[in-house]
Formats: structure tokens, sequence, C-alpha cells
């Protein structure tokens, strides 16, 4: 199967757009924009590569988890002197089964980027597909020291977490099983007991793995490939290092020809392939470009064309996916 892509490479490279630029400072932050009543330390920023929901619930009980450390936090559009953004990655978990979620977290001051520190929470595919409140009062947890930190407050030792939040709701803990209580009730007549109903099993998750782009002038095969990596991770993908008997493969291969002396034909082809090596089908993105823009820098510009590539990505693995066996 074969998809095309026709994507405006000219007006993405051309010299007359500025490529975006992850974490690039805004200028509304600076005392100049800040009104003079703000009252919070630091303004949050949903991170990027996440799906929206876990996004707005994790940046939402950060904010909360800070106040633990002093730091009075808020959500945008709210007005501060700091800013907290974040980008996440996802990966399989290190030991056992499961997904290690890593985020990686920057302080914004003065124009300036200070960082990164890392969080990194396991859990299970069940819980990362959900955005549960367990895994997102977890991640808040595990992140606000570190972020403190990074902010210039180190936690003493007699500092604690406010405990199981996200987004501003309690997450009980679940109480441990009294076996006597259990035996107790279990005698009591006329009192049946309550059948165990066995857990639903938790749905597949689908793993992908991006092979080292081929053929990019300049830094384009690592954009592209960090670019592959961030889109499908934004879609609940989880991105794996390596591959393995339940892992897909995307790969990617940029070839340009000369059009004339100023301007090439660039085309990308990117290919999935299942666990088993073989391919499901490709998708080609192509377009003139100057010569001079594809042999400067891909930053930003490798995000902007695996975001065009991703959908049909998605497609193929859906279509792999429901195929019958």
């Amino acid at each position: 199967m074969r998809h095309v892509v026709i994507l405006l490479f000219a007006l993405a490279l051309g010299a007359c757009m500025s490529t975006p630029r992850p974490f690039e400072h805004d200028p509304a932050d600076t005392p100049l924009y800040r009104p003079k009543s703000d009252a919070a330390d630091v303004i949050i920023e949903t991170p990027a590569n996440m799906p929206q929901k876990m996004a707005d619930r994790l940046a939402a009980a950060l904010a909360i988890e800070l106040q633990s450390y002093g730091i009075v936090a808020a959500l945008q559009p709210t007005r501060a002197p700091l800013k907290i953004t974040g980008a996440m990655v996802t990966r399989d978990a290190p030991l056992g089964s499961g997904i290690e979620v890593e985020v990686e977290w920057y302080l914004l001051a003065n124009g300036k980027m200070q960082g990164p520190v890392i969080s990194k929470t396991n859990t299970q595919p069940n819980e990362y597909a959900d955005a549960s409140d367990w895994l997102v009062s977890r991640m808040a947890q595990q992140a606000a020291p570190r972020v403190a930190t990074l902010m210039g407050r180190t936690p003493s030792p007699d500092q604690r977490s406010l405990g199981s939040v996200a987004a501003g709701v309690m997450v009980p803990e679940a109480a441990p099983a009294d076996p006597a209580a259990q035996a107790a009730a279990a005698a009591m007549p006329g009192v049946p007991a309550k059948p165990s109903v066995p857990a639903a099993p938790a749905p597949p998750q689908v793993k992908v793995t991006v092979a080292p782009i081929t053929g990019a002038p300049s830094d384009g095969n690592q954009q592209l490939f960090s670019g592959m990596r961030r889109a499908l991770g934004s879609n609940k993908i989880v991105v794996s290092d390596r591959g393995g008997s339940d892992t897909f493969t995307v790969t990617g291969a940029v070839t340009t020809s000369p059009i004339d002396s100023t301007t090439l034909l660039l085309t990308i082809k990117w290919t999935l392939k299942d666990p088993a090596g073989k391919e499901v089908g490709n998708i080609e993105q192509s377009n003139p470009v100057p010569v001079s823009a594809a042999r400067g820098t891909w930053l930003g510009f490798g995000d902007i064309v695996a975001s065009a590539a991703v959908d049909g990505v998605l497609e193929l693995l859906e279509k792999a996916l429901n195929k019958p066996r």
C-alpha cells in the first residue's frame, strides 16, 4: 500500500519564514508584558509530545504538587516571571513489562533555558492509554522535587508531596485487605459470597521503533528521526528504542535530484514494517526546495515533515492490526 503526501517544503524551508523552535522564549513572558499584579512564581506549560488529555492534567497536578515546596504555580494564560515546560518520550520499561514515561523538564527565565531535569515513571499500557489518575498523580509527584530543585528551591528532608493528586482530584490509596475481616464476612449466615469477577485484559499497546533515517543533507537524518519519534509519541504510540516480536518499524529514506542550479526535488519515503520485517506500506512526500535551504539545518522542519506523514503511518498501523490473522 502506498500513500502520497504533498508537502510544501519550500514554504517550510524558505528563508522568509522561521521554523518552529521547541521551548522558544515567549516575549510576552518578559517583565515589560507582565501585569504588575502577578502572584504566581511560575507558569506550568503542558508538556510536548504528550496526549493532550494527559498533558493538561499533568500540568495542573504539577502546579498543585509544587505548593509543597513553597512554589506558587499556575497554568496559562496566567502570567509569571518563570515558565516550566517539558517534552515526553515513551519506551519499553527497563525491567519487566510495561511502559517507561520519561519527561524532560526545562525552566525558561529571562529568555534563557535551564535544564533539563528528568522524571521517569513506569506504568502499564492500559494506565497510559486512559491517562489514569494514578499515573498522572505519580508523574506529578516524581517531577515536583526535580522541578523545585531546577528553580533553586531544593527540597529539605522533611518536605513531602501533597499525596496522590491528579489535576486537582485526590486519589485515595486502596486499603490493604484484612484476611480476618474477609473470613468473618464469608462466615456470616445469609450473606452469599460475592463471586470474583476476572479483570478485563488490558488492550494491546502498539509499539513502534524508528530506524535511522538515511540520505538527507546536513542534519536532516537526525531531525527527521527525532521528529517521527515525537509525532508517534503524541498519538499514544509507545516508541521503543529497539525492535522486538511485537514491535513495528518505521524507516525513512531521503533522495534529492537537481531541478536546476538553485532547486532540488526532495523526496522522503517512509516505510512501515510489521514485527516480522514484512513491508506493510509506504508514504511518500515530495516537493521542490531551494538548494541552500536543504543544506541548512532541519531543526523544526523535521517535526513539520514527520507531523505531515504520521497520519499515513497510523493508517497503515491500523490496517495491519485489523488484518485477519
